[in-house]
């Protein structure tokens, strides 16, 4: 009843949401789709117990075109797992690949899809898979779709495959139409219409062209582009024309100082209308001399010497901070008085070079670093600035005082193991593997069979090795397979030989072949078991095939057509086959390998109806076998 109302509720709004978002007009590119989930984790795993539970998915799906889609499910929801009695939380993120058929106007659209993800679990663990699967689309709207979907998911980990079953709905959004407004190539608001230089921004004043100094005459048609002048002087300013220069019809301004080259007399240095465009003079400061002294007229007078006036080296202060450099602990740096004139940006009472955050106020305990929640860690070294701490745990709350803060403690309040995310740790058969971790949690057993016993200890579960008190290998199930071929050594009948026929070298195609072509050429005189002699060239590869796989034993097998009586057939069937059974004894095959029988008409490979079909059916086969 609560998923019927789950799934009603998931329509409804899915309707509304449609009649909201679904346009008229453009390409539906983007999809949304909300599905209830049933989820089997048993199933597919081989576990006895059909426990489904469900979930919720929300899915965003982008078409790249008609068919193609690659879209982002988020799911969450519960997961009944083995060994769990309760439910485990899930939370996956998917990326996948769509295609769906048919066209987009259909009104039944199945699709496949496939990709890859990643499920998060309740206590931490989580693990890749690779869901696929198939799913329709049924058009219930003008953009609304009822969809059901299917999907398998093969996971990385050990018992985490499942399947799900999603119903729900999925609607496209479109975009909404919008009027073309006037073209603007530029993007310098004027429409390409009036606008005289389309390709490149301008402004208004200068029709849409480039004006780098805004005198409304575009850069093309302006002679002082980095002046403003009038249109009627090509841009460049008006200075009043002298008697002796004439004003020029096309005035340039390479230094670019306002005036004209033909009135400015210095053309390649910017200065002033007064000056007629050269720079100021530099002032020229007369010298500074002491005055002569005067001595009686009997001496000539003397000039005394220029002495330069220096400050006593005890007065410098190099960084004018008042304070002398002699004193002064940062003498190449303004600070106050009071901190020896070393700086102190954040005027915390530290100064910067002993600072550890000058740029925060902070304490002396902390090297000038703040501590906002007092609880003796500075803020850059504590994980919870603003809440009050313990410095096992980062300067976060830890209310059981077992080195986990509280927000990343599954157990708060009874201390635990930071490897186990702050909960005591219980292993009930002592074997040092805690039991969350433990597949045998009650048997005491090794960390290389994740706690499970292995009595012979070739790191293979005693429950799951099919020679537990032998060690072997893995690929044997855990029985020695000396030859390494993955057939135990009982059950090999070539235990020194590689192969996969019972442990023994399979055939070859090449000798398969043979086999096949002389059943069809062994040839016998008419109604007769008399070998014809282009037969004894096919009997002699067979003899030579025996000798190259000595564990293997031939069955030569007779057969006939239907035309005549059966009991007779028969015995012609068993009596070719004896022939061809003694001529590869004379070719030294040992008898005890060998063996032959005749079926007459009863095993037909094809229709007797035919001379062909008959044809084939008159034949001698040649069968390795294992004994």
């Amino acid at each position: 009843m609560k998923n019927f109302l789950l799934c009603t509720t998931l329509v409804c709004c899915m309707l509304q949401a449609d009649f909201l978002l679904a346009q008229a007009d453009g390409i539906p590119l983007n999809g949304i789709s909300a599905k209830v989930l049933f989820i089997d984790y048993n199933t597919a795993n081989s576990i006895d117990g059909f426990k489904p539970t469900n979930g919720l998915e929300l899915a965003y799906i982008r078409n790249l075109n008609e068919n193609i889609g690659i879209g982002l499910p988020v799911k969450v929801g519960l997961a009944s797992l083995a060994g769990s009695e309760d439910k485990t939380t899930f939370v996956s993120v998917d990326a996948i690949a769509q295609y769906q058929f048919g066209a987009n106007e259909s009104i039944v659209r199945p699709y496949l899809f496939a990709g890859f993800g990643m499920a998060f679990e309740q206590g931490g663990q989580s693990n890749n898979q690779i869901p696929a699967g198939l799913g329709l689309y049924v058009r219930a709207g003008g953009s609304s779709y009822f969809t059901l979907q299917g999907e398998y998911r093969k996971s990385f980990d050990d018992n985490r495959d499942n399947l799900q079953l999603g119903i729900g709905w999925h609607f496209k959004l479109k975009p909404t139409p919008r009027e073309a407004g006037p073209l603007d190539s530029d993007a310098d608001g004027l429409p390409d219409a009036q606008d005289y230089c389309p390709d490149e921004a301008g402004t208004l004043l200068a029709n849409g062209c480039p004006d780098a100094d805004d005198d409304g005459v575009p850069n093309g048609e302006d002679d002082c582009p980095t002046v403003q002048g009038p249109a009627d002087n090509r841009g460049c300013p008006t200075t009043p024309a002298t008697p002796s220069t004439p004003h020029a019809a096309t005035p340039k301004d390479r230094d670019g100082d306002g005036i004209a080259d033909n009135l400015d007399q210095c053309p390649d240095q910017p200065g002033t209308i007064a000056l007629k465009g050269c720079p100021p003079k530099a002032v020229e400061q007369p010298a500074t001399t002491q005055p002569a002294t005067q001595v009686p007229p009997a001496t000539p007078p003397v000039t005394a010497p220029t002495v330069p006036v220096t400050a006593p080296a005890s007065n410098i202060d190099s960084d004018n901070d008042g304070l002398v450099d002699s004193r002064d602990q940062c003498p190449d740096q303004a600070g106050p008085i009071v901190l020896m004139g070393c700086p102190d940006r954040d005027n915390d009472g530290i100064v910067d070079k002993d600072d550890r955050c000058p740029d925060q106020p902070g304490v002396a305990l902390h090297s000038g670093c703040p501590d906002t929640d007092k609880d003796g860690i500075a803020d850059d070294k504590d994980d919870c600035p603003n809440i009050a701490g313990a410095y096992s745990a980062g300067g976060c709350p830890d209310a059981d005082g077992d080195g986990t803060p509280d927000r990343s403690d599954d157990c708060p309040n009874e201390k635990g193991s930071a490897n186990n995310k702050g909960c005591p740790v219980y292993d009930a058969d002592n074997d040092g593997i805690a039991d969350k971790d433990d597949l045998c949690p009650n048997e005491k057993g090794r960390s290389a069979t994740q706690g499970c016993p292995d009595a012979d200890g070739d790191g293979i579960a005693d429950r799951n090795d099919l020679c537990p008190g032998e060690p072997g290998v893995a690929g044997a199930n855990g029985c020695p397979d000396e030859d390494g071929d993955g057939t135990p050594n009982h059950l090999d009948k070539c235990p020194g030989l590689k192969g996969t026929n019972q442990g023994c070298p399979d055939i070859s195609m090449e000798d398969k072949e043979v086999l096949a072509f002389a059943a069809k050429n062994v040839q016998f005189e008419t109604g007769k078991a008399t070998l014809k002699a282009q037969s004894y060239a096919n009997l002699d590869k067979i003899a030579d095939i025996i000798a190259k796989y000595p564990r293997y034993n031939l069955s030569v097998d007779g057969h006939t057509d239907d035309v005549g009586d059966a009991t007779v057939n028969r015995t012609l069937s068993e009596d070719r086959a004896q022939s061809c059974y003694q001529y590869l004894i004379a070719k030294g095959v040992d008898l005890a390998r060998m063996q032959y029988k005749g079926y007459g008409e009863s095993k037909p490979i094809t229709s007797n109806s035919t001379p062909e079909g008959r044809e084939r059916n008159r034949r001698v086969e040649f069968n390795m076998y294992i004994r």
